[in-house]
Order: C-alpha cells, then sequence, then structure tokens
C-alpha cells in the first residue's frame, strides 16, 4: 500500500503553485471554480490495497481520518473537497456482458462516455445519459444525474449496486450488495459518496436507439407554455434562455428508427450555446460573471444568425450535446413544481432586473421524478419536475473576487425564491446553499441517516446535514 502527493495520471486537473510544492497537486473541478489541496492522495491498485488503506485512515495511521473519492471532477460544489482523497482510476476496470448483451456487469469507475462505446459495440445503451462523457458511473449515480427527458430516468435500468463501506458488526471494510428491491437502494442512488465508495454496478440493457437533433432559436412560450405538450413532441429536450430577451435556443431530440452508427454533431458546427460563444471569446475576455454591453451584442447576434441545426445519430453521440464544448461552467442546478413555472421565471426576471443577469443563458428542462431519499428529483405526486441550471462562464471569472460574485448573485436569488414562497431542490453536485433545516425539510433525511458512513463525510455535507456539523475539516 502506498499513500502519496504525486500527481501522475491525476483524473482531475492539478495545477502547481511553485517548485517547492511540486508534489502537492492542487484539485479544480471541470469549472475550475472549486480548488483545494488535499494532505493525503491516495490511488489504489485492487480493491485490496483500497480496503487497506481504509482501515489505516480509519485506525488513525494517517492524520486525516475522513476521505472523498474523485469521480470526473464535473461538480463545481465542495462536495469533492476534503483532506483526503481516493483515486479510484486505478482500480481494475471490468466489464461483463451475459450471452444476449441484455444486462451488464461493470466497474463502477467507467467513464459515461467509455461505457456508452462498449454498449455500442454490440447494438446496446441505456435509456438516458447523463450530461457530460467524463462522468463516472459512480460520479452520476451518487449524485443522482437527471437527464432532460420526462420520460426516462437515468437509473430505471439499474438493477444493483456493491459498494465499499463499514460492517456495523465487524467494524471491518466490506463490500456490500444492495439490488433495486431492496430498501438500501434509496440511499445508495444519491448516496452523495456518504455511504461508502461504489465498485461494480449492473445495468439491464436495451437495443440502442438512434436520435434526430434539431437546434434553433425560438420564443419561450413556444415550447414552455404547455411543457407536458412539448414533452409529447420531444423525447429529450431543453432550452435556453436567452438573457433579458423572451427567446431561447432550444435543443430537442426525437427518436427515429435508424442512422448511421457513427453519426455525431460536425467539428465546425455548435453543438450548443456554449460553443457559439467561444467563437467570440476574446470579445468578452474581461465580462466578468454578469451580462454586460458587449455580451448582450453577441446574444443579439445569436438571434438572428444561429439558424436551424439537424444531426442524428446514436444516444452516445446525440446525448449529451456538450461534451466537447471549450467553456468552463459554474452553475446551480435546481428543480420547481411545473405549476410554479411561470412564477419561478417572473421571480427570475425581478432579481435579474434588480440585480443583473449571469452572462450565460439559463437552461430550463424536464426531468422525470423519482423516490431516491436525496434526490433533489423526488417531488412526490409528480410524475416530472422542471429544472432550472443557473450558469456562469467562468473562463472570463477567474478571480477569488468574481468567484466570490458568483456566490453572491446565486445567493440572493436562493433568497428571492424563499421569499416568494417558492418550494424548490438543489443538486448537491451544483452551487446551492442548503443547510440542515432546509435538508429536514426537503429530503428524506431520517431515512437516508442510518446508511452514512461517518468516515466519508466532509464539511460540506456535514454542514448541511447535521444542525451544528460534526467537526469535519
Amino acid at each position: 500500500m502506498k499513500a502519496s502527493q504525486h500527481n501522475k495520471g491525476l483524473t482531475a486537473s492539478a495545477s502547481m503553485r511553485n517548485e517547492e510544492d511540486a508534489n502537492e497537486p492542487i484539485f479544480q473541478d471541470w469549472a475550475r471554480f472549486v480548488s483545494f489541496k488535499p494532505q493525503l492522495y491516495f490511488r489504489p491498485q485492487d480493491l485490496d490495497e483500497l480496503k487497506s488503506f481504509l482501515t489505516g485512515l480509519r485506525q488513525g495511521i494517517f492524520k486525516p481520518r475522513h476521505a472523498r473519492v474523485l469521480g470526473g471532477m464535473h461538480s463545481c460544489s465542495d462536495i469533492c473537497v476534503s483532506d483526503a482523497i481516493v483515486d479510484v482510476s486505478d482500480l481494475p476496470k471490468t466489464i461483463e456482458f451475459n450471452a444476449d448483451h441484455s444486462i451488464v456487469t461493470v466497474s463502477a469507475n467507467w467513464h459515461l462516455h467509455d461505457f456508452l462505446l462498449a454498449l455500442s459495440e454490440h447494438g446496446k445503451s441505456l435509456a438516458a445519459t447523463g450530461g457530460t462523457d467524463k462522468q463516472t458511473l459512480a460520479g452520476l449515480i451518487s449524485t443522482n444525474t437527471a437527464p432532460a427527458t420526462s420520460r426516462h430516468g437515468l437509473y430505471e435500468l439499474l438493477e444493483w449496486v456493491e459498494y465499499m463501506t463499514i460492517d456495523e458488526d465487524t467494524k471491518s471494510f466490506v463490500v456490500k450488495h444492495v439490488s433495486k428491491t431492496d430498501p438500501a437502494f434509496l440511499a445508495v442512488v444519491g448516496s452523495l459518496g456518504a455511504v461508502g465508495i461504489l465498485t461494480k454496478v449492473q445495468f439491464r440493457l436495451i437495443d440502442e436507439p438512434y436520435f434526430e437533433t434539431i437546434q434553433k432559436v425560438i420564443k419561450l412560450k413556444e415550447v414552455l407554455a404547455d411543457v407536458a405538450q412539448t414533452s409529447q413532441k420531444y423525447d429529450f429536450w431543453r432550452i435556453d434562455w436567452i438573457p433579458d430577451t423572451d427567446e431561447g435556443l432550444l435543443w430537442a431530440a426525437t427518436r427515429i428508427p435508424f442512422a448511421d452508427p457513427n453519426g455525431d454533431y460536425p467539428s465546425h458546427q455548435s453543438e450548443n450555446i456554449l460553443k457559439w460563444i467561444f467563437g467570440l471569446a476574446d470579445q468578452i475576455e474581461s465580462a466578468g460573471p454578469l451580462l454586460d454591453t458587449a455580451m448582450r451584442l453577441i446574444y443579439g447576434g445569436l438571434a438572428l444568425t444561429y439558424g436551424e441545426i439537424k444531426v442524428s445519430g446514436p444516444l452516445r453521440n446525440m446525448l449529451p450535446v456538450d461534451r466537447r464544448t471549450p467553456l468552463r461552467v459554474a452553475m446551480a442546478e435546481w428543480s420547481f413544481n411545473p405549476a410554479d413555472l411561470n412564477h419561478v421565471m417572473e421571480c427570475c426576471k425581478e432579481y435579474y432586473q434588480q440585480k443583473g443577469w449571469p452572462n450565460l443563458p439559463i437552461e430550463i428542462e424536464l426531468t422525470k421524478t423519482d423516490n431516491y431519499f436525496m434526490s433533489p428529483w423526488n417531488w412526490p405526486g409528480l410524475d416530472f419536475i422542471v429544472k432550472f441550471n443557473f450558469m456562469y462562464l467562468t473562463d472570463v471569472s477567474e478571480t477569488a473576487s468574481e468567484k466570490e460574485a458568483i456566490l453572491a448573485h446565486l445567493q440572493g436569488l436562493w433568497r428571492h425564491l424563499v421569499q416568494a414562497d417558492i418550494q424548490f431542490k438543489a443538486h448537491w453536485g451544483k452551487i446551492n446553499f442548503m443547510d440542515s433545516k432546509f435538508v429536514c425539510a426537503h429530503y428524506i433525511f431520517d431515512q437516508y441517516k442510518p446508511h452514512i458512513c461517518s468516515m466519508f463525510l466532509n464539511k460540506y455535507l456535514a454542514d448541511r446535514f447535521y444542525p451544528a456539523g460534526i467537526g469535519v475539516t
């Protein structure tokens, strides 16, 4: 067993502060919004090494007593921050199909892009995917990433999960197996990395579906006036609300019988609004986190010249559409009752007229509800929720003060919505301002709590789980 702070082959981006810190990586999320330097970094080669390391942590061999696990580092909240980091990228990557390729058993450290490609080689797929290829299967499941559709849940084909945690009777580390019929399954999906380290999962599979996607600038009311009707027309859809306008860039996918198995978005075409903006990035280098005159002109040009883009291909290439986006984005992802959609939009406009609009469009989409304890999509009585993704271009907000401005701007909106008596929940891996009172009121924490393994908590989670935290640093 070897614990170190060497940076070779990290799954996260790491930068060196100076020569004296050459062996002490600074970890950053995909958006470069969160950064931290752990005291201890360990990359096990197999499950036995992982178990030995965790045992050492628990017994106090190392100074840190709490650990977090790296996924694809796509989360832009402090959910990943810890003094001890476990990087599972070197654990054996395994994948095994049954005889007719209708079921796959796979190690949880596979990245989504590679996993979907492996399924595609056998003509198989999941029913939906997450928002970016860089996410690991463990990260997807732990944060309960949701697709832009009211028709499919990402985990409806998930059969079971295995994870390493402490056995309460023996106090030793064991691998637990939880099937979808086990009550504990509702705690493992959306586990937030607090129940243990996900090691292996099994999915049922469907025949690989194909989609035609369309992208065009339209009036918001064309898709948001009746979101249920829009979902009858499109299998997957979202609309990017162009700041301070009544227009948005629609992306929608409709299933078709067949397309080129290698169909993809041409590299010269704009996959979404971010890539379009990237072509004009030299004009917005000093824009900051809020909409300014230059950005208004850019969006005006977008509305006039974007045109219409149609592409077809397999699900793995059509969803998600932003896998090659060159820009970095910090975001909040909050869910609302569809009945409150108009009220939410009016509250947003009211707040932004006073405090300024974000420098990026707001993604609006639907997500199918579920029943997982800590899920932001768990809304009893609803078939789907409407999700708002509030985004800020971090490529032009790199200083500490600009990042603080993003947080302050979002926190002001959070308070504005609360004061308007609008009910909402927040994705744990994105920016949020939850405290223990909010968590107890909006999530099923009492049923989730018995599954928590305290050594996998960090300050971010402890502050949201318990009124006074538990002293995690």
